[in-house]
């Protein structure tokens, strides 16, 4: 299998350096000694790219050292470069695609538990992630979960520049708005259900029709889902922290 750029979701190859690849902000590469370095794009958006991957740093510098997060070892202000740790799994999203048969239960319901404690990481200190997806959730050589790419967060009620796929995004969602802790959740519930089955809400849809179901309060099924409950209640909006969900799978855990 491949893995996965620790930043944005695309492949690397197997070399030990170079290009990885590049998102909306800027492009990444893996330096000699295995770190990540992410800088911005030039050009006619250089300066929101220089802004949005500055946001980054100041949220990696915010929020320090935790187990869900990746380490950010050095940032440069002067070239707006940022050095990371690399993860050897890769984004969840291509990992659980690539082994969903091998998967345990067990598993994924310590990676939903993993990914509810990063997002309320993230809340507790002022900041919208505006993006939670699998593709920004990446896993060590340990299978432990981290959240990443912060580049289009709001920080303190800054404004993003970055918004979830259609199958992440919380019915009648509007760019122009500041996005709020209730729409990181609606993504939590569709990553959580990603992670327990394998495969996107309404995967054989169009991202229009899921959008139009979503309005229309229809979800996918998930009364055969161990947790389904739970990402119900998050579609619903009828949940109100990230540590809600943490703790309830805690509780699952602490079961099994």
């Amino acid at each position: 299998m491949s893995a996965s750029n620790p930043v944005v979701e695309i492949k690397y190859s197997a070399s030990k350096q170079g290009y990885i690849g590049s998102g909306a902000s800027g492009i990444v590469n893996r330096a000699a000694n295995g770190d990540v370095v992410k800088s911005p794009w030039p050009g006619s958006r250089a300066a929101e790219n220089r802004r949005d991957i500055t946001t980054e740093s100041l949220i990696y510098e915010k929020l320090g050292h935790h187990p869900r997060l990746i380490r950010m070892f050095d940032w440069d202000p002067e070239g707006c470069v940022l050095t990371m740790e690399y993860m050897a799994n890769g984004t969840l999203k291509d990992f659980l695609t690539a082994n969903n048969d091998a998967i345990s239960t067990a598993q994924r319901l310590r990676w939903a538990k993993e990914a509810a404690e990063g997002l309320q990481l993230l809340h507790d200190a002022e900041i919208i992630h505006c993006d939670v997806e699998p593709k920004n959730f990446l896993l060590d050589a340990d299978l432990s979960l981290k959240i990443s790419d912060f580049s289009g967060s709001s920080l303190e009620g800054s404004r993003a520049s970055a918004c979830a796929g259609r199958r992440y995004s919380r019915p009648g969602f509007d760019f122009h708005r500041l996005q709020t802790v209730s729409d990181d959740l609606f993504g939590l519930g569709s990553t959580i259900y990603f992670i327990m089955t394998g495969h996107v809400p309404f995967e054989d849809m169009a991202s229009d029709e899921v959008e139009r179901s979503f309005r229309a309060e229809v979800y996918p099924d998930v009364s055969g889902i161990k947790c389904g409950g739970a990402i119900r209640l998050l579609w619903e909006d009828e949940v109100t922290s990230a540590q809600e969900v943490y703790d309830y799978f805690q509780h699952i855990e602490s079961e099994e």
